[in-house]
């Protein structure tokens, strides 16, 4: 097998493990149907991860080609992704942690805590799933169309790269409302509170990923959620 298609095909595989792994979370918050058996739930969950990221797997395969991203990177890995990541990703769930426990302190959500083993748990399902969608496939994907809208060249191309990255990240934070919808009642403070904490994250991790790989921003995006969810619950 092509070593392109392996990566992706390695990437399918994590998914579907991440999707695994996210299912203790949920089910701690009362986000999974009650009337519904973990071993349905389990089947139902492995079934929809493998058709859906398989789809985003094989879109991604198609599309960054036609693109200068280079997220396969694996030279210097010390340097370029665990070094980087793992600083990344501790000073990111620090100042996560310190405006949820500053500025957003009321928000209802801050007593919401579950086990920290799956939170543990559900830190894979972050660091791969959401960055395979959010960064391989949808980063990629806006970054190649505004390729064809515009002429992207040395002088325009940050100014793009920085504009698709923030709007991924807003999507990123928007991924996150149908949650909090079925945990507290909507209101503007806590909307914001999902929008800029996740949407801060968010383009940290864009920016990891079109400067030192996917890999990178999956590490940063793991070890940010085991701070939030492990070490500083």
């Amino acid at each position: 097998m092509h070593a392109h298609r392996r990566h992706f095909f390695s990437l399918w595989i994590l998914c579907v493990l991440g999707a695994w792994s996210v299912l203790p979370y949920v089910h701690y918050l009362g986000i999974l149907p009650s009337s519904a058996s973990f071993g349905k739930l389990f089947l139902l969950s492995t079934i929809q991860s493998a058709v859906f990221f398989g789809l985003i797997c094989w879109l991604s395969s198609k599309i960054l080609p036609k693109t200068d991203l280079h997220p396969f990177e694996f030279q210097h890995p010390l340097r370029k992704i665990f070094y980087p990541a793992v600083i990344s990703g501790v000073l990111l769930g620090l100042t996560i942690f310190l405006l949820d426990k500053t500025v957003f302190h009321s928000s209802l959500l801050s007593g919401v805590q579950p086990p920290f083993w799956a939170g543990a748990l559900a830190s894979i399902y972050g660091g791969i799933n959401e960055e395979v969608l959010l960064r391989l496939f949808l980063f990629s994907l806006l970054y190649f169309l505004l390729s064809k809208c515009f002429k992207v060249n040395g002088r325009n191309r940050v100014f793009v790269l920085w504009t698709v990255n923030v709007v991924v990240a807003l999507v990123f934070g928007l991924g996150h409302l149908p949650a909090l919808f079925k945990l507290a009642a909507p209101s503007a403070f806590e909307i914001c509170r999902v929008l800029i904490l996740n949407g801060l994250a968010g383009i940290v991790f864009g920016w990891l990923y079109w400067t030192r790989g996917l890999w990178t921003a999956c590490l940063a995006h793991f070890v940010t959620d085991l701070m939030i969810h492990v070490f500083l619950r």
